[in-house]
C-alpha cells in the first residue's frame, strides 16, 4: 500500500477540492491518502469528520524555508509518506525538498489556467518525476512551457454523479427562493467571478436577450475569488454590478453571490451557459451541469472540447462573442424538445465517461509507474 500525501493551498471547497475529494472516497485499498494544507477551511473540517487523516500549516510562506522544510518532513515520517502528490506548482515547491530529503516520490498536478508563455516562472522548474494536467489540452499548453518533470499525463476529473442528479426539491426551493413560475425560462453562469470567467460576456448576451425579459431570468452564480486574486475580482464584480444598472438589467439579471449546491443552483436553472475568456483548462462546474442534465452552452476552446460534442452534449459557440451566446441561447429558448435532448444526452455522458472510479483508477495508474522510493 502507498501512503500518498495530498498536498492543496487551501481548506474551502472549490472545483480541484472536490476532485480530491471523489478520488480520497474512491482509491482502492493500495492507496491511503493522507491531506496537508496551507490554511484552515470548512472543507478540511468535512475532511476530518470523515475520519481522514488532516494536516494545516496555516499560512506558510515560500520564504520560511527551514520551518516549511521541518514542518512537512515532520508530517512525511510520521505518516510513513510514499508520494507526494501537490496540486499546483505553488503546493511543489512547498513541499519538495522535504519530499527530495525523504526519498519520497513527487507529482504535481497542474489544473490551470494557465498562459501561453514558454516561462511560467521559477515554480515549474523545481524537479518531479511526474507532472499531471486535467486534459488534454493543458498538458499540450504546459509541454511547451518551461518545466522539469521526467514524465507528463493527463487524468480528467470524475464526478460523483449521483450527488449531482436532478432534484425536483432543490428545483422547486430554489425558484420559490427567486421568485421564478415553471414558465420562466433561467439561464445561468456559475463559478467565481473572475476576469477570464466570461461574467461580462454573460452580461451583454443578456442585453442583447433583453426583448425576452418578461419570459426568462439570468442569474450570476458565484462571488469573487479569495486569496491573492480577491481584490481583482471584487474590483470585477463591482463593474459587472454597475453595467447590469447602468443597462436597467437588475430586474432579470441576479447576482447571488457563492452557493452551496444543495440549495439548488444548477437545479433551478434550464440553461447552463460557460463563457470563460481564456481556455478553461477542464470545466468542473460543465461537468456538474452535465450530471443535473442541463442544456449547457459553452465556449469552443479549452477543455470543454474534451466534455463536450456539439449537438450531443450541449452547443459549442465562438467564445467572447455576446452576440453568438445570445443566439445560441435563443435557439435553446425556441426549442425545449432540443434542451431536453441536450439535458439527456450530457447526464449520460457524465456517468459513464467521467465518473470517480474512471479517475482514480487513472491517477492509481500513474502512481505505479512511477520510480520505486529511496526510503
Amino acid at each position: 500500500m502507498s501512503n500518498v500525501l495530498y498536498v492543496v493551498t487551501h481548506g474551502e471547497m472549490g472545483g480541484v477540492h472536490r476532485f480530491l475529494e471523489s478520488v480520497f472516497l474512491n482509491h482502492s485499498e493500495n492507496v491511503r491518502p493522507v491531506i496537508l494544507s496551507f490554511r484552515e477551511g470548512a472543507w478540511l473540517d468535512e475532511l476530518r469528520r470523515r475520519g481522514l487523516p488532516v494536516y494545516c500549516i496555516d499560512h506558510a510562506r515560500i520564504r520560511q524555508p527551514i520551518k516549511n522544510f521541518r514542518a512537512v518532513r515532520s508530517i512525511i515520517e510520521r505518516e510513513k509518506i510514499d508520494i507526494v502528490h501537490s496540486s499546483y506548482a505553488w503546493c511543489h515547491s512547498m513541499v519538495m525538498p522535504a519530499a527530495r530529503w525523504s526519498g519520497c516520490r513527487a507529482i504535481w498536478f497542474h489544473h490551470g489556467p494557465m498562459s501561453e508563455s514558454r516561462w511560467q516562472g521559477l515554480q515549474p522548474l523545481v524537479p518531479a518525476d511526474l507532472v499531471l494536467a486535467n486534459s488534454r489540452f493543458m498538458m499540450n499548453r504546459m509541454s511547451k512551457t518551461f518545466h522539469l518533470a521526467k514524465k507528463m499525463g493527463v487524468v480528467h476529473y470524475g464526478i460523483d454523479a449521483n450527488a449531482f442528479a436532478p432534484n425536483s426539491s432543490r428545483r422547486a426551493q430554489f425558484r420559490r427562493d427567486w421568485g421564478l413560475d415553471e414558465s420562466t425560462i433561467a439561464i445561468g453562469i456559475v463559478g467565481f467571478i473572475d476576469t477570464w470567467k466570461g461574467q461580462e460576456v454573460f452580461l451583454k448576451a443578456a442585453k442583447l436577450l433583453e426583448a425576452r425579459r418578461s419570459k426568462i431570468r439570468m442569474f450570476i452564480i458565484g462571488g469573487p475569488r479569495d486569496g491573492l486574486a480577491q481584490s481583482r475580482c471584487v474590483a470585477f464584480e463591482r463593474e459587472l454590478r454597475r453595467y447590469t444598472a447602468d443597462n436597467q438589467l437588475e430586474d432579470f439579471v441576479h447576482f447571488t453571490g457563492h452557493l452551496d449546491v444543495n440549495s439548488g443552483p444548477l437545479d433551478g436553472l434550464d440553461i447552463f451557459v460557460h463563457a470563460s475568456t481564456e481556455p478553461e483548462p477542464f470545466g468542473m462546474s460543465i461537468l456538474e451541469a452535465m450530471a443535473n442534465g442541463k442544456a449547457i452552452v459553452a465556449s469552443a476552446e479549452g477543455g470543454p472540447l474534451e466534455l463536450i460534442e456539439h449537438d450531443q452534449e450541449g452547443l459549442l459557440i465562438e467564445p467572447r462573442n455576446p452576440q453568438v451566446l445570445a443566439r445560441a441561447v435563443g435557439q435553446l429558448l425556441d426549442d425545449p424538445c432540443m434542451r431536453a435532448r441536450l439535458g439527456r444526452s450530457a447526464m449520460e455522458t457524465a456517468r459513464s465517461r467521467f465518473s470517480p472510479a474512471a479517475a482514480v483508477q487513472c491517477l492509481e495508474n500513474w502512481y505505479r509507474e512511477l520510480p520505486a522510493s529511496k526510503k
